[in-house]
């Protein structure tokens, strides 16, 4: 078989194979090329999820009559000219291969005017011109690209359903009009309009105006200049949680990108303040020095390379954790711990002592009760309350309301309710507590065990104690190999009483786990956990004070150790909804 020149037509449908997957792609070609003509305003219709009928119009430049016919000719454009502009682009598209790869599977109608010129019409299908005619009109341009893969029916076969195609043309105008606040987009499908930006810059009212008021309220201002780079956008308070990373979005000098880096980043960010498998919404946006970035890798521009991507982790992750470190539940004017005055104990009626911060750095409350009585609240009702003292409690600019289903506790703030999770804010309050022991060189308060426990551990687990005596010491145990099997506890950490087997096993499961960064962090955020107070424990008053106080001072303290939240905040007016006043 001798070798022979491929047509044109079929070039540019092999060509389309590569750009062209999906309606979402022809909407995705023109709505770069609107923003490259600098359209302030660009409206997108669909019928059949761009199957059937995608129709783009903006207010842009527009073309000349004569520039048309170039426009669909494959490897023509406007927007570079030289191997140097390759590696220095500031426009959306640069390969002129769009409109002809579009042309060759479909039909389209395109209407033209540039400002001072006759405007144009054209008409094409399936890479070929029918027609082309002066026909005045608005500045701008408008495409109709009509029975996409009319021609290659192979390739029409493959599509989904009208209501999947239209779910991504969706998805991709929401990325475009976040990436660009500025622009004025409309997105309709089958007539319906499911969105219109305001164009006005404001990032906030764009999202407002995608996403809505109950996902705006969640997120928080980034900014940030320097090094060459500039970050600025929106993310997500811990209180926003998400499954995936459907609500992620990047943006590279305004380009809607993929980047594993960015999602390392934000992973890194986060942690400590969301479990690992949820994920936070996120609107970022970059800008950075064209040189510094390569969006040449992939025809379809989604994903990106950067020179130095070190640089780059480094500074998004450090933007993020500032951000979610000034997110801040507490007054302005309240009051730190050592400021705030509680009442003698002995008022209580009824009181027992109970230690709940057992490290030695924490707190005890004075024994002074009664004999024979419990520390927990019964599991119906209040225990009295401080003589001489109004309830609920206040503390600074909170109200203590009290306690719900004997784990959480229930507070009143700056017209809004607040619900704390007793074990994950003791846990923080532990964790923060044990962290700065450790800092200061000294060891875990160590409780004699009054008859010692045996543990049978596997050969593997046995060299782990013998391997890591030191480690066990540090956190409070006294652990003896007794025999090839055995291990004898004598001693465990305060505040663990009844756990101490469970903790041990807990510790081994981290030393056999090779994943883990860090073993020793790991080990205090499970000490710190076993040692908190528990969901379904009744509480006193003066310990909610305590915990609540002590939480508000703590550094990090909108999560447990282990990501999950220790407050969540319902305002008013979402009460008000959900009350339907």
């Amino acid at each position: 078989m001798s070798i022979k020149p491929l047509d044109d037509n079929l070039i540019n449908q092999i060509a389309a194979g590569e750009v062209i997957e999906r309606p979402a792609s022809i909407v995705k070609e023109l709505i770069e090329n609107s923003i490259d003509a600098a359209a302030t305003i660009i409206s997108v219709n669909i019928n059949r999820g761009g199957i059937e009928r995608i129709e783009v119009e903006d207010n842009g430049q527009g073309m000349e009559a004569y520039d048309i016919p170039l426009a669909f000719q494959r490897h023509a454009t406007s927007k570079i000219s030289s191997l140097e502009d390759l590696f220095n682009i500031n426009t959306m598209g640069f390969r002129g291969e769009a409109l002809p790869s579009i042309a060759s599977v479909s039909r389209i109608d395109l209407y033209s005017q540039k400002a001072g010129s006759v405007g144009a019409f054209a008409r094409m299908e399936g890479g070929h011109f029918l027609k082309q005619e002066n026909r005045p009109g608005p500045v701008g341009t408008r495409i109709i690209v009509s029975d996409l893969f009319f021609n290659t029916p192979a390739r029409r076969s493959f599509l989904k359903s009208a209501v999947t195609e239209g779910n991504h043309v969706y998805e991709l105008l929401r990325k475009y009009a976040l990436s660009r606040p500025d622009i004025s987009f409309s997105f309709s499908n089958d007539r319906k309009q499911f969105f219109k930006t305001p164009g006005n810059g404001s990032l906030k009212d764009t999202v407002l105006c995608i996403f809505g008021r109950d996902f705006t309220g969640y997120m928080s201002d980034v900014a940030y200049i320097g090094e060459g780079y500039t970050i600025e956008g929106l993310i997500s308070t811990p209180e926003l949680r998400r499954t995936n990373r459907k609500n992620q979005y990047f943006f590279i000098n305004h380009r809607p990108v993929r980047s594993v880096l960015l999602y390392k980043a934000v992973d890194q960010a986060y942690q400590g303040f969301l479990l690992s498998r949820e994920q936070p919404a996120i609107i970022l946006s970059l800008k950075i020095p064209p040189e510094s970035v390569d969006v040449n890798v992939h025809p379809q521009k989604s994903e990106v390379r950067f020179k130095d991507e070190k640089a780059v982790f480094r500074i998004v992750y450090e933007v993020l954790k500032e951000a979610l470190e000034e997110v801040d539940y507490r007054p302005l004017n309240y009051s730190p711990l050592e400021q705030v005055s509680y009442p003698p104990t002995s008022q209580v009626s009824g009181y027992k002592s109970r230690t709940i911060y057992e490290t030695g750095i924490g707190f005890n409350f004075d024994d002074s009760s009664s004999p024979g009585t419990t520390s927990l609240l019964p599991r119906n009702g209040w225990r009295t309350k401080p003589e001489g003292q109004d309830s609920p409690v206040e503390i600074g600019d909170f109200r203590i309301i009290g306690q719900c289903l004997n784990s959480y506790i229930l507070l009143e703030m700056h017209q809004a309710l607040y619900l704390v999770d007793q074990h994950a804010a003791h846990e923080r309050i532990m964790y923060n507590q044990i962290k700065e022991m450790y800092s200061n060189n000294a060891k875990e308060v160590t409780q004699l065990l009054a008859v010692p426990l045996a543990l049978e551990l596997s050969p593997g687990q046995i060299n782990i104690i013998d391997s890591h005596d030191d480690f066990f010491a540090d956190l409070g145990f006294d652990l003896d190999v007794i025999a090839p099997d055995t291990i004898l506890i004598r001693a465990t950490p305060g505040g663990v009483s009844g756990q101490e087997l469970e903790l041990v096993n807990e510790l081994m499961e981290l030393w056999q786990d090779n994943t883990l960064p860090d073993i020793k962090e790991e080990a205090i955020k499970t000490l710190a956990c076993k040692k908190a107070i528990k969901a379904g424990e009744g509480l006193y008053l003066q310990e909610m004070e305590r915990i609540i106080t002590e939480l508000l001072n703590s550094v990090d303290y909108k999560n447990c150790p282990h990501g999950r939240p220790t407050i969540i905040k319902m305002s008013q007016a979402e009460l008000d909804r959900l009350f339907k006043r």
